[in-house]
C-alpha cells in the first residue's frame, strides 16, 4: 500500500519568504530543491511528480517534507546538509595538500599521487583520489591547474 497523499498549506507569509528565499545569488542546489519541494506541495503536487520536476527520488521527497514539519520553515531553509561520512582529510592533512600542490609544479602530482603520499606520510588511514579532488576545489587549487589528473 503506498503512502497517503498529505495536503499542506503556505501561509502568505511562508510563500514570500520562500520567494525572497530563492532570489537569493548564493543558494546551494540543495537549498532550492528544499524550497520548490515546499512550492510543488503545496501547489498539490504529488511526491512523484515532485520527485520528476526536481530530477530527484520520491524517497527523497518525503524526506524533504519531514524535515520541514519536524524544523519548520526557516530552520529548514537555513539548516546544513545532513548525512554522509565525515571527510577522511584532517586540516593539517588539508594543509599538506595545499602546500604540496602550491610548491611543486602542477605537472609533479597525479590526484592518486597525492592520495597516496597523504597515506603514505600518516595523515589518512586511507583516501581516495575523489576525496583528493574534492579537497583541492574546496581550497581553490583545482581550478587553473588542468595538469593535475587522476
Amino acid at each position: 500500500m503506498g503512502r497517503q497523499r498529505q495536503s499542506f498549506r503556505l501561509s502568505a507569509r511562508q510563500r514570500q519568504q520562500l520567494e525572497e528565499y530563492l532570489q537569493q545569488d548564493s543558494l546551494l542546489p540543495l537549498q532550492i530543491s528544499r524550497a520548490h519541494t515546499l512550492l510543488h506541495w503545496a501547489a498539490g503536487h504529488s511526491a512523484t511528480v515532485s520527485a520528476q520536476l526536481l530530477h530527484t527520488t520520491e524517497d527523497r521527497v518525503y524526506a524533504m517534507r519531514r524535515t520541514f514539519r519536524r524544523l519548520g520553515l526557516t530552520a529548514y531553509l537555513t539548516s546544513s546538509v545532513q548525512g554522509g561520512a565525515p571527510s577522511k582529510l584532517t586540516p593539517a592533512a588539508e594543509a599538506v595538500l595545499a602546500h604540496l600542490v602550491a610548491e611543486q609544479p602542477a605537472t609533479a602530482w597525479t590526484l592518486r599521487q597525492l592520495a597516496e603520499f597523504l597515506v603514505g606520510a600518516g595523515y589518512a588511514s586511507s583516501i581516495s583520489y575523489v576525496t583528493v579532488s574534492k579537497a583541492l576545489k574546496r581550497l581553490q587549487l583545482a581550478p587553473g591547474r588542468p595538469a593535475v589528473a587522476v
